[in-house]
């Protein structure tokens, strides 16, 4: 939802008001979503799936939020 949400929004406060949003997205955001995509695109592509694929799926997950995690804590 978020993906295809924020963009329209976007590009609607270029018609709708006189300021414009701005799409500034954090690198690491960038990256978490090109690597779910990816990885995702690989698991629906044949059409069934195995405990391999689901185990892949839940490491991603932890991975980002492990990265989300530890990026965002301050010394």
């Amino acid at each position: 939802m978020a993906l295809a949400l924020t963009p329209a929004l976007v590009l609607l406060s270029f018609v709708v008001s006189d300021t414009h949003l701005q799409l500034v997205l954090p690198p690491l955001l960038v990256v978490a979503l090109t690597l779910s995509t990816i990885l995702v695109t690989f698991v629906v592509y044949d059409g069934e799936s195995i405990w391999l694929e689901g185990i892949a799926l839940i490491g991603l997950y932890c991975m980002i939020a492990a990265s989300f995690w530890w990026g965002n804590t301050r010394l």
